[in-house]
């Protein structure tokens, strides 16, 4: 095969198709990008059209090999077998992910004619590849897909869903050791690699497994962290925000009566949520779990005995408010006196409830 007729073959590859080729590439890409993200797999998609120079290249190689020689004809058919023209790699954090971006592309595009099952093939375990090779670590799937006619807006641009490319799906640390070992194969001058490159190359291909356990490790420490911070957000914003908030929120919660008696939310709402505030029991669950119905009627029991001894005592202002908020505080007290001093502390409201404090501690 003469290098005029490969020059023929390069010419209309650069007349006819090139352009479409562009126009193919950030398609495909926008989509996986798009529908990775959707599906929560942390990935990296980056893509190329081959340039004149690589497409000369890789004829001029078909041309020395009596099999691959055969495949060299006019234009067109020439190009339909070159399947990296065009080319996409979905780059995974994980291993484990790889199966997953497949079974995502399947649905996504479609399989070229004459290619059945978009021609899939893992690298690691082909026969034709490097299945027996232990240092050779290269770990991909390699597929060949075609747009779907939905992908394309404008009936013009039709023919790119003829256009095959090929998609090679691996994870990060695969690629970077895929990319290394590659250009020090090329770049070496007697197409043999020195013990010590092959030992480092095998070294680095050892590491990239042993680092994709490392990558899973990290991924579920960081899904731990952030279902802890999204578990304190959602708790930062239960919180009551304001007097108003807690008191709907107690007689949804209690209904209008504790023990026989109506009781007025509003009244005395203020000071129970500095109260609760202080003390950090200034959320729904903290009220579920803490006051129940029994301490609440011990409660009232207590808060009654308080203002019949206060009337007695001639207090006026001081009187404890045996339909409001109150109980809650006595409620407090009965649950955890040293807590409630702590929070009549920190609490603005000092005079008012060190009175009752002093009063439950002495009855």
């Amino acid at each position: 095969m003469s290098e005029e007729h490969i020059y023929k073959i390069i010419n209309f590859y650069n007349k006819y198709s090139v352009f479409r080729l562009n126009e193919l590439l950030p398609i495909i890409i926008k989509h996986l990008e798009f529908e990775l993200k959707k599906n929560g797999i942390p990935a990296r998609v980056a893509g190329r059209v081959k340039n004149p120079a690589s497409l000369k290249e890789k004829l001029l190689n078909w041309s020395k090999n009596p099999k691959k020689k055969a495949n060299i004809s006019s234009p067109e058919p020439t190009l339909k077998l070159v399947g990296d023209l065009c080319a996409v790699r979905v780059m995974t954090y994980t291993e484990r992910d790889r199966s997953k971006v497949q079974n995502l592309v399947e649905k996504m595009f479609k399989s070229p004619d004459g290619i059945k099952n978009f021609g899939a093939e893992v690298k690691e375990v082909s026969d034709l590849r490097i299945k027996d090779d232990i240092e050779n670590h290269y770990r991909a799937t390699h597929m060949q897909i075609c747009l779907k006619d939905e992908h394309i807006r404008k009936e013009e641009n039709k023919p790119l869903t003829l256009d095959s490319c090929e998609l090679q799906i691996t994870s990060m640390l695969s690629h970077v050791w895929n990319e290394i070992e590659h250009d020090t194969k090329y770049k070496t001058k007697t197409g043999q690699l020195s013990k010590e490159e092959k030992l480092a190359i095998n070294s680095l291909g050892l590491l990239t497994q042993t680092g994709d356990h490392i990558i899973r490790s990290l991924l579920s420490a960081r899904d731990i962290r952030h279902k802890k911070e999204d578990d304190s957000k959602q708790i930062e914003d239960d919180l009551f925000i304001n007097e108003n908030e807690l008191s709907d929120f107690l007689k949804n919660h209690f209904g209008e009566k504790i023990g026989p008696a109506k009781i007025n939310y509003s009244q005395g709402n203020g000071s129970l949520l500095k109260v609760l505030e202080a003390i950090d029991w200034n959320h729904p669950k903290d009220i579920k779990t803490h006051f129940s119905p029994k301490v609440l009627n011990d409660a009232r029991a207590r808060t009654n005995k308080i203002k019949s001894a206060q009337k007695r005592e001639g207090r006026i202002k001081s009187l404890i408010r045996t339909d409001s908020c109150d109980i809650f505080f006595v409620a407090l007290c009965i649950i955890d006196f040293d807590k409630a001093k702590m929070a009549i502390e920190n609490s603005q409201s000092k005079h008012r409830l060190s009175v009752i404090l002093k009063a439950i501690d002495d009855s």
